[in-house]
């Protein structure tokens, strides 16, 4: 008995034998490292910040920044109310809403305050997936390796340098920390833990849907510390997690379809079969882009050539078998990677692409924010086994190099056409990328790059039927008015319905000289949007065309209520006053449009009212107009003939003369 009590009390066993490796390596990450706490979190922090502090020069890019941030009005009158009974982009975040409208606090509309927001959501969480593996595992040296390169490595670019992705590293910081306290809870049986764990894991749900795969984690967690053996008594407490999960999942595709996705039509684009082979080949994508860090893109396309996929598809699952085969050989009595793995699987699980739920992105960098911990974690399990130099030095390397190729990939976030023609020379069959690239041109007003990357978009997938609406701007744009007219009618007959797109398949009837045509498709418009002051002004002047001046009058008054500065329908409508004898009316108009009218449009409506004044019979009035319309414009005929008539009614018959040759010789006649 006395030899037993001695062994206990002496002291620990050799390095060799049961401490692990870590806490006897060298000063550079070893024992120095470890035992000063704060030590890890301040290089895990200090390397965020070298690789992604150059994001804070970033713009917004027009592929959801707009929507989620810029035309977001719930962040331009905030209020709890808003925040929580709203939805944006048919996603049900209100935590996110409300992280945007931080970022708005810092710096307006500018991009810098909502990457700041990210890059130190995403530093924090570098050093809760620190904290978390070494609490879990007491694999110190593994844990340090996975949090650096969660932090480092290229595929994080898209999650931390994109302003509307702050929801994902948004609910990825409540995940962590839902994870923590139940890991403390575990420890101390404290309900209080529990408690802060529930909370924080639907902070997690209300912050972005793909949270709910939580407890699925949790699971793993319980099997990973207790085993088969006492796996039961944890059962009950994980009821809570998957109630909360199941809720917010469900909801999500109402939100979704309340949005207008038809989540059934977009998910039977491919079969079930289709979608084994995209399961199967997307849970071998990610783990290959991340051995591969290159070739980075914001879309990773499921593309069949000839009706049948490319070789990789095919030999997925035969790949993933194997694997299967080699983990239940050699690795169920090795928790550490099964654990690694579970850590990989799980929370990527609601973002492989069983279904089409909204979204052009079946396949995303994002979507492995998580999941890419798992394999780091893996990857420092096998690293731990070698010589406390090497794996030091392979640390140090890896780092440096994905913290470089990292710091290159978020120039690519700068703006819209840099992130696009990124992905177009990545993927260049991604009609989603042409088309983007093509929308983000548009807003350049590079209307020639719009059209041959929309008709790129248009060749890789004619279903893309925004495609046509977009070149059909550019194309008006350019006053290619029948080819315009060709991609509006295109997308209507195709099944898109807009009050912009009414809007301009009318105006191009009317620039086509087809009022009577136009008329249907500005009503329309006005139908979806009835305050739309150039919905009224074009079908005013489409009913002036076929003869109707008093329905024409009547909508140039509801485009000026809606733009009390519409000079255009001011002017028009002093027009048609004036040819119905309304002088004094015309009178008012033209005036109007006078106080906001550009100095180049001046003279035409002084001469009008100048002319109205005339028929008036206000002689002095109308001579200082066309007096002033050409101290404007001395080369304005039109001014010339009107004071020639102003001239011979005051009875000057001689200036009258010289006023009327002096026109005269301006237009040839």
């Amino acid at each position: 008995m006395a030899k037993k009590n001695k062994k206990a009390a002496s002291a620990p066993a050799p390095p060799s034998v049961k401490t692990p490796a870590v806490a006897k390596a060298p000063v550079a990450v070893g024992i120095s490292l470890f035992e000063r706490p704060w030590l890890p979190h301040l290089i895990l922090v200090a390397a965020v910040v070298a690789v992604y502090a150059a994001s804070l020069d970033n713009g917004l890019v027009f592929f959801d920044d707009d929507k989620a941030i810029l035309y977001n009005h719930t962040l331009q009158n905030p209020s709890l109310a808003k925040f929580f009974s709203g939805q944006n982009l048919g996603m049900y975040a209100p935590l996110s809403w409300m992280a945007y409208w931080v970022g708005s606090l810092i710096s307006g509309q500018e991009a810098w305050g909502y990457h700041l927001l990210s890059l130190a959501l995403h530093a924090l969480n570098a050093t809760l997936v620190f904290t978390l593996l070494k609490q879990l595992t007491n694999k110190h040296w593994a844990a340090f390796f996975a949090a650096l390169l969660f932090a480092v490595h290229p595929v994080q670019v898209e999650a931390v340098s994109w302003a509307a992705a702050l929801s994902t590293v948004l609910f990825s910081t409540f995940y962590l920390c839902s994870v923590l306290a139940y890991l403390q809870w575990r420890r101390s049986s404290v309900t209080t833990w529990i408690g802060l764990s529930l909370l924080a894991f639907a902070a997690a749900c209300l912050s972005k849907s793909a949270a709910v795969t939580l407890p699925l984690v949790l699971v793993a967690i319980d099997y990973y510390l207790s085993r088969k053996n006492q796996l039961g008594k944890f059962w009950l407490s994980k009821v809570p997690y998957f109630a909360i999960a199941l809720a917010f999942g469900l909801y999500t595709f109402v939100t979704r379809e309340q949005e207008g996705h038809d989540i059934e039509a977009t998910s039977a684009a491919f079969t079930a079969l289709d979608r084994f082979f995209m399961v199967c080949q997307t849970l071998l994508f990610y783990p290959v882009k991340m051995l591969l860090p290159f070739g980075f893109s914001i879309s990773y396309p499921f593309v069949k050539i000839g009706g049948t996929w490319d070789w990789t598809y095919y030999a997925a699952p035969l790949v993933l078998a194997a694997l299967a085969f080699f983990v239940w050989k050699k690795w169920r009595d090795q928790p550490n990677l099964l654990l690694g793995l579970a850590l990989y699987l799980l929370p990527l699980a609601v973002m492989l692409p069983f279904r089409t739920v909204g979204s052009f992105e079946l396949r995303s960098d994002r979507y492995v924010y998580l999941s890419c911990v798992g394999l780091f974690f893996i990857a420092g399990v096998f690293l731990e086994k070698t010589k406390a130099q090497v794996r030091n030095g392979i640390m140090v390397a890896l780092a440096t190099m994905l913290g470089f190729l990292a710091f290159k990939q978020t120039a690519v976030w700068e703006n819209g056409v840099a992130l696009f023609n990124n992905c177009t020379e990545k993927t260049p069959e991604s009609a989603l990328c042409q088309c983007n690239l093509a929308y983000n041109q548009l807003l350049s007003l590079d209307f020639q790059g719009a059209i041959r990357h929309y008709s790129e978009a248009l060749k890789y997938d004619p279903t893309t039927i925004e495609a046509y609406n977009g070149r059909g701007q550019a194309y008006f744009q350019m006053r290619q008015i029948p080819e315009a007219f060709d991609d509006f009618d295109n997308a209507i007959k195709a099944g898109l319905s807009s009050p912009k797109l009414f809007l301009n398949r009318g105006k191009c009837h009317v620039m086509l000289n087809r009022p009577k045509e136009a008329i249907p498709d500005l009503t329309r418009s006005l139908e979806l949007e009835p305050k739309s002051a150039e919905a009224y002004y074009f079908r005013a002047f489409a009913r002036e065309k076929t003869g109707d001046p008093e329905n024409a009058i009547r909508d140039y008054g509801s485009a000026i209520r809606l733009n009390p500065n519409y000079v255009e329908a001011l002017v028009n409508r002093g027009l048609l006053r004036y040819t119905a004898g309304q002088l004094n009316e015309a009178i008012a108009d033209y005036s109007e449009a006078l106080k906001t009218a550009a100095q180049q449009v001046q003279p035409m409506i002084l001469t009008n009212r100048a002319n109205a004044y005339l028929q008036a019979g206000q002689l002095n009035e109308a001579l200082d107009d066309v007096n002033r319309a050409l101290a404007v414009n001395p080369q304005y005929p039109r001014a010339y003939q009107t004071r020639s008539a102003v001239y011979n009614k005051l009875g000057q018959p001689a200036k009258a003369q010289a006023d009327l040759q002096a026109a005269q010789q301006m237009t040839g006649r």
